[in-house]
């Protein structure tokens, strides 16, 4: 799971790790932009989820992290990017 996935590191952070085989869960306000990156990561053959999460919000970050377990099983790797 990256946080803040929709640009910048958190983008490239997400690219990596699902080009080093990780099913990876995108998260953060921004789902369109979150959208286009996945299709960006299984265009080149990875697999990716995407999540709504506002980092500020205890209620969203519960429904993310239950979200993206749902999703893609328990979460091995976090990247705590958001901010």
């Amino acid at each position: 799971m990256v946080t803040g996935a929709s640009s910048g590191l958190g983008a490239r952070f997400a690219k990596v790790l699902a080009q080093g085989g990780a099913q990876v869960v995108l998260a953060s306000r921004r789902i369109e932009r979150l959208k286009e990156l996945r299709a960006e990561i299984e265009a080149d053959g990875g697999a990716a989820h995407v999540v709504s999460l506002d980092v500020t919000d205890y209620a969203s970050i519960k429904a993310a992290i239950a979200h993206a377990e749902t999703e893609a099983g328990p979460i091995d790797i976090l990247v705590n990017n958001s901010g």
